[in-house]
């Protein structure tokens, strides 16, 4: 075998949650992933996404935060991130050409935070919609070396759009609490 290729992961591949012990667990992200943490609050997701940006910040990336949600946002105002507001009230076609576009305007290595996908269903009305965005777009972010965040609330989806987004996803967590104790798997 050439020195060329040893299929071993390069080193700056890895990224970093912002949490060492995560890390550790999951060693660590690789650029392309797309993490889907599953939630029944959101404030489980913003204990993960907030650690995941300022590690982001500090080591100079792109950071965009894709805002369709009706929640409050995941993201206070921090000049580390451009919050890009999107209605998703216009269609799965119009929303999924919008994201694809900026998705196509920011380039390759860009890190994306988005709102829980399971909000998608009040403007939208259909699960499968929901199930189709995210193998839509997902592996486009992959192809430009990006790291993703995305949250759902999977009591809410049906099992065939659940199974869509696991077999698109290259990191699907599932996050229980008790208490104050968090736990994933």
């Amino acid at each position: 075998m050439s020195g060329a290729d040893t299929g071993a992961p390069q080193q700056d591949s890895r990224v970093s949650t912002g949490l060492p012990s995560l890390d550790q667990v999951l060693d660590g992200l690789r650029i392309g992933d797309n993490v889907v943490w599953r939630v029944r609050d959101l404030d489980d997701y913003r204990r993960f996404v907030s650690p995941f940006v300022t590690s982001a910040a500090r080591t100079g990336r792109r950071i965009i935060y894709l805002r369709f949600g009706q929640h409050p946002p995941l993201i206070a105002d921090d000049h580390h991130v451009l919050t890009i507001t999107i209605d998703a009230r216009g269609g799965f076609e119009a929303f999924t050409s919008q994201v694809w576009r900026l998705i196509e305007q920011h380039g390759r290595g860009a890190f994306y935070v988005c709102d829980c996908l399971s909000d998608l269903l009040n403007a939208w009305a259909t699960d499968a919609m929901v199930g189709n965005f995210f193998r839509v777009i997902c592996p486009f972010l992959f192809q430009l070396d990006t790291v993703a965040l995305f949250a759902l609330h999977p009591e809410q989806h049906s099992r065939m759009t659940l199974n869509r987004i696991r077999e698109t996803t290259q990191v699907m967590v599932d996050v229980y609490r008790h208490g104050d104790e968090v736990q994933i798997h």
